[in-house]
């Protein structure tokens, strides 16, 4: 090997192993794949209250997941949900203990019980006094549960009542030591409620809730083979996503290697093109994962997923190389002279046009133009370093009709006709109305596919526990916590008058604001401002005098104060999650559950016209905010598409680039027209394959003009580089994951388009022979 083909490896060599070795000390070993979709999300320019019960909110419900034990026998249910609860905690994950949460939180209440009247409780003993209490104490002991007012613990249930009105997470589930369990048409639930530490939707998080789903429900089996086991929780639907994004890479990544390598292998009848072939693949997918990993140290499983797909563009360069070497009139020698001007200015406009996606602001699309940006780079350095110093020998395969057809098709297709203007204009004009039916959808919940077995087993638990998670939340600030929770009590109110089968969960719902509790307080000094009427009353109920003597007692050893926030946080320190500390004063976190799913509508309703309360809804923000980076990404496609333009007009003249950018511009209202006629929605990802459509039309055009229409050689490399992006980009429309399913459908067709209408970019007279 002579001194300049070993240098030309050696800058290669050395460049890609500068950029992994960077990417290596940057890499998170941790997380290398990382498959929390969240983390693609755009950022919001959010206050920092609100921040935090974003955050706060999205970890509740990323991190919990809910097992439910059920069973015909009572003891041998609890027992199968009692090995599911071991073998969980075993796999690592935490459980709450809601029936000493219960507990602590019920001692708290029974010292302070005096200030926990509701406001019309209050209202009642504040209008009649000590009559009132002597009738609430005759209808409380008239029922079993109402004994508890003998002692003067509880007098006239009050106390009980408030405990009844606490909110449940699940009304029908009762706390059963570890558990939440309760009976149902003859079978008997057992719940537990486990978190899962760290990164929830990270592959450790997933896999380890994963795990110890299957290690419970083996456990079930054992312990009780007639019980069942379920379990929900995003964790889990995040390990599914991570595993099917994971088979979609490897069975993508597959089949579109072993099809363009069958398709070089018919072409070419050589070895060579297959290794060429295969070290400008690898390299470009190398150097671009390693370039997303330098930048952001680790690379997302759709940037993944998507990346597989520039198999279809990055050999398109090595088509152009190998087609003008194997059957063009290029000498070895004169190939890469041959190709440069088509190769470089292909090479230029695709990388502006992915790197103007790096602009979208949305960290998706930023991932995946950095992917695409470095990996066409790399494969154009090895086509312009290694291709010329490896194929040095005149070929020695002959041309055969597979070759020649490409060529044929360009020059029928090119010969004057009235056909040629006339086809693209019908086609056209069946486009057309498919652009009054297209929609857009931003739904960010399309990053990632549902499998129907658990979204079946979530619905199904979901209607055993009769709650269903809530749209989103409320955010209510004060400047300090007396004066948010007297606004989150109006604002319940409100709730339930709008939603009565809401259900409302707030701290107020624990602790009443001061200025309840000081109504309640006065309400029973009202009560007790005359002995003398409270033992009438209580004779004239026929109940002991000496039981209103002992509630009076009860009362003048009670504390007077209200139940504070520090007091109550003691004793149940998870209340402290609906407190946001802020520099102006506090918030509060507040939310609605209920029996189906809740319209965010109504609960936005609901907050309207109050003083610093909102309603948020978190995927109805996201959607708001995708809306906006995909009209911005719209805009940077028109404003790369006009630099694009500018290039051609600076190069070939503003004729010849106007006409260079008709069949691009063809296929790409064509596109629409179809995603309009059969309802696929725009999205972001829609928008990257629009670019993709506008690239590579053009760098058929850029081809067929550079490299000469009348060769052999460009028509060849053109429909190579048309089938195999028909094939690489094509498989993504069979995706699970809609986003990257309508990505490949419209890619696929206009692709399909642009190749079809690529003769037109060359002048009649010019191709006809």
């Amino acid at each position: 090997m002579s001194w300049s083909k070993a240098a030309r490896w050696l800058v290669w060599a050395i460049s890609l192993g500068l950029l992994c070795g960077f990417a290596w000390s940057r890499l998170d070993l941790a997380q290398p794949i990382n498959t929390n979709i969240l983390t693609l999300l755009p950022a919001q320019n959010d206050s920092a209250a609100l921040t935090q019960a974003t955050e706060r909110t999205r970890n509740a419900f990323v991190h919990e997941l809910l097992a439910l034990v059920s069973g015909t026998n009572a003891a041998d249910t609890r027992a199968a949900a009692e090995a599911a609860r071991r073998a969980m905690l075993a796999a690592g994950l935490q459980a709450e203990n809601s029936g000493q949460t219960f507990e602590q939180a019920q001692r708290v209440f029974q010292r302070h019980h005096f200030a926990l009247l509701n406001p019309a409780q209050a209202k009642h003993l504040r209008g009649g006094g000590a009559k009132a209490l002597a009738t609430d104490v005759a209808v409380s002991l008239a029922s079993p549960a109402g004994m508890v007012s003998a002692n003067g613990r509880d007098p006239g249930g009050y106390l009980t009542q408030f405990l009844a009105d606490l909110p449940r997470p699940y009304p029908d589930f009762l706390p059963n030591g570890p558990f939440l369990s309760a009976t149902r048409d003859g079978r008997h639930y057992f719940l537990l409620r486990l978190e899962v530490r760290g990164a929830a939707f990270a592959k450790q998080g997933s896999a380890l809730a994963a795990a110890a789903v299957s290690e419970a429900r083996n456990a079930v089996q054992q312990a009780c083979a007639d019980c069942r086991f379920e379990a929900t929780g995003a964790p889990l639907f995040a390990d599914a996503a991570r595993r099917e994004a994971k088979s979609e890479t490897i069975w993508l990544t597959v089949i579109s290697t072993l099809l363009i390598m069958a398709l070089i292998a018919f072409v070419y009848r050589s070895f060579a093109p297959h290794v060429l072939a295969a070290l400008q693949l690898v390299a470009s997918v190398a150097a671009a994962a390693a370039a997303v990993i330098a930048i952001f140290g680790s690379i997302n499983i759709l940037t993944l997923v998507f990346g597989t797909t520039l198999l279809g563009i990055a050999i398109d360069y090595a088509f152009l190389y190998f087609a003008e070497y194997w059957f063009g009139s290029s000498p070895p020698r004169n190939v890469m002279r041959k190709i440069r001007g088509g190769l470089g200015v292909a090479l230029a406009a695709g990388a502006l046009a992915f790197a103007f996606l790096a602009g979208t602001g949305f960290p998706a699309l930023m991932q995946i133009a950095v992917f695409s940006v470095a990996g066409l780079l790399e494969a154009g350095l090895v086509v312009a370093l290694i291709f010329p110093v490896t194929l040095t020998r005149p070929p020695t395969v002959a041309a055969h009709p597979a070759v020649n057809w490409p060529r044929r098709f360009i020059a029928r297709a090119c010969r004057p006709s009235h056909w040629r203007y006339i086809m693209p204009a019908v086609l056209l004009a069946l486009a057309i109305p498919g652009w009054f039916f297209l929609h857009a959808s931003d739904d960010v919940r399309e990053l990632q596919h549902f499998p129907p077995r658990l979204m079946h087993t979530d619905q199904h638990i979901r209607t055993i526990l009769g709650r269903f998670p809530p749209p989103g939340f409320f955010l209510i600030e004060a400047p300090d916590l007396n004066q948010a929770l007297a606004r989150e009590e109006t604002l319940f109110a409100h709730v339930a008058q709008q939603l009565p089968q809401a259900n409302a969960v707030g701290l107020s719902r624990f602790l009443p604001s001061t200025a309840r509790q000081q109504a309640s307080l006065v309400a029973w000094q009202s009560v007790f401002a005359s002995p003398a009427k409270l033992r009438a009353a209580f004779a004239q109920m026929g109940l002991p005098p000496a039981l209103g003597d002992h509630i009076e007692t009860a009362w003048h050893a009670a504390p007077r104060d209200p139940l504070t926030a520090q007091e109550l946080f003691a004793a149940v320190p998870d209340l402290h999650k609906f407190v946001i500390r802020t520099n102006d004063g506090v918030a509060l976190l507040a939310t609605v559950f209920g029996q189906s799913n809740l319209n965010a509508a109504a609960l936005r309703q609901a907050a309207a016209g109050l003083a610093n309360v909102q309603f948020v809804d978190p995927l109805a923000r996201i959607a708001d905010t995708f809306e906006r980076i995909r009209v911005r990404a719209s805009w940077l496609v028109v404003i790369g598409y006009l630099l694009i333009s500018g290039i051609l007009v600076w190069r070939y003249g503003r004729r010849e680039a106007l006409r260079m950018l008709w069949p691009p511009l063809l296929a790409l209202g064509v596109t629409l027209g179809a995603l309009g006629w059969i309802g696929v929605p725009l999205n972001v990802f829609v928008v990257v394959a629009l670019i993709l459509i506008l690239g590579l039309g053009r760098d058929y055009a850029v081809f067929l003009r550079e490299v000469g229409a009348r060769e052999r050689s460009p028509a060849l490399a053109v429909t190579l580089s048309a089938m195999t992006t028909l094939l690489s980009f094509g498989l993504l429309s069979l995706s699970q994951i809609p986003a990257l399913s309508a990505f490949g459908l419209a890619t696929l067709i206009g692709i399909l388009a642009s190749y079809l209408s690529a003769p037109l970019s060359l002048p009649p007279e010019r191709e006809n022979p």
